[in-house]
C-alpha cells in the first residue's frame, strides 16, 4: 500500500484538468464539480489504456434529461466490463493523479465492497450511519458487469463466488453487523468447498450445461445485490453523450437502457422525492478529511482556490 502521506509520492501530483470546486455556489454543487472532474480523470485514464465503460443509472439519466447532473444528485456512477474492470484496478500508480485515491478492498483495507471507488483526497462526505473507517471523500462508483445466462442470473446470489469469476466473500471487519460477519464466514466455506468440486470434470461438466441456458445479458457482477439486466445490443457498440458539458461514454440505446430500469424516465420525480438517494448529513468539499489517504486542502490551495507552488 502506498504511503499517501510521502512527500515524495506526491510528484507530479496534479491532473491537468484543473480543479475548480470552489466555483460551486454550494456545498452540493461543489461536490458535483469533484466528481465531474474525477470522472474526466477517469474518463482519460480510460481512453488511454483502451478501456471499456458507460455512464450508468442516474448519471446516465442525468445526462439524458438534464444534459448533467440530476440538480440534487450528490454521485457518479459508471460500469466496466469484468475484464476491463480488473485491468482498471491493476493500472499502476502512476497512472492516476496523486490528488485522487483509487479505492479497492486492496488499497483500503476497510473497504469491502466488490466494485471500485475513485476517490478526491480532499472532501469528506458525512452520512448517517458513519463515520466509517474506510475514505468517505467524494467519489465515483465503478461496477463491474457481466454477461450471462439466464440459469446464471437466477443462482446469481452464488454464482459470482464459482469459477470462473471467484469473487471474494467480503472480509470481516469491525464495522459489520454480526448477521453480515455470518453471512461471509458461510459464503466463504461454500466457496472453497465448491471451488474443489469443481476440479473434478464430471462435475464441472454438469455445472457448465446447468449454467449454459437461456438468453445472455449484461448486469451488475454477482453478489452485487442489483438485478437489472440489459441486453448487448442496447449497450454495444458504445456511443457518447455529453455531460455537464464533456463527452463521455454511454451505451448504444440509452432510451431502452433507462426504461428498463427506471420506466418513465423523464418525469421527474414529485418534489418530496427530488433528494439524494444517499443518507448523507452534510458536504464538506474541502474537507477536512481523517482517512489516511487524505490531504489538507490548505496546503495546495489558497483561499481563492488557486494553486500554490508546490
Amino acid at each position: 500500500m502506498n504511503n499517501y502521506r510521502d512527500p515524495n509520492y506526491i510528484s507530479n501530483f496534479f491532473s491537468p484538468i484543473p480543479d475548480n470546486r470552489l466555483s460551486g455556489n454550494t456545498p452540493l454543487r461543489q461536490t458535483q464539480l469533484i466528481l465531474l472532474r474525477l470522472l474526466r480523470i477517469f474518463d482519460g485514464i480510460c481512453r488511454k489504456n483502451n478501456l471499456r465503460y458507460w455512464l450508468d443509472s442516474g448519471t446516465l439519466l442525468g445526462a439524458v434529461r438534464h444534459g448533467g447532473f440530476i440538480p440534487w444528485d450528490d454521485d457518479v456512477d459508471v460500469v466496466m466490463p469484468l475484464d476491463d474492470f480488473r485491468k482498471f484496478k491493476n493500472l499502476p500508480d502512476d497512472e492516476f493523479p496523486k490528488d485522487v485515491f483509487l479505492q479497492t478492498e486492496k488499497t483500503d483495507i476497510d473497504f469491502i465492497c466488490p466494485w471500485a471507488k475513485l476517490r478526491d483526497r480532499f472532501s469528506y462526505i458525512e452520512e448517517a450511519e458513519g463515520p466509517y473507517p474506510y475514505s468517505q471523500a467524494a467519489s465515483i462508483d465503478i461496477f463491474p458487469v457481466v454477461f450471462i445466462t439466464d440459469a446464471q442470473h437466477k443462482s446469481r446470489n452464488w454464482f459470482g463466488f464459482l469459477p470462473p469469476y471467484n469473487q471474494k466473500p467480503e472480509r470481516i471487519v469491525k464495522h459489520l453487523h454480526l448477521k453480515s460477519k455470518v453471512r461471509i464466514i458461510v459464503q466463504g466455506n461454500i466457496q472453497r468447498l465448491f471451488i474443489l468440486l469443481l476440479k473434478i470434470p464430471f462435475i464441472m461438466k454438469f455445472f457448465e450445461k446447468k449454467y449454459s441456458k437461456g438468453d445472455k445479458e449484461w448486469e451488475k457482477m454477482p453478489p452485487i445485490r442489483w438485478n437489472k439486466r440489459y441486453k448487448d445490443e442496447d449497450i454495444f457498440p458504445l456511443s457518447t453523450i455529453i455531460f455537464e458539458g464533456v463527452e463521455f461514454s454511454c451505451p448504444a440505446n440509452p432510451h431502452n437502457y433507462l426504461t428498463n430500469l427506471y420506466g418513465d424516465y423523464m418525469t421527474l420525480p414529485p418534489p418530496e422525492k427530488r433528494c439524494s438517494d444517499h443518507a448523507v448529513v452534510a458536504l464538506f468539499p474541502i474537507g477536512p478529511n481523517p482517512h489516511f489517504s487524505a490531504l489538507k486542502w490548505s496546503d495546495y490551495y489558497d483561499e481563492d482556490g488557486k494553486l500554490k507552488n508546490t
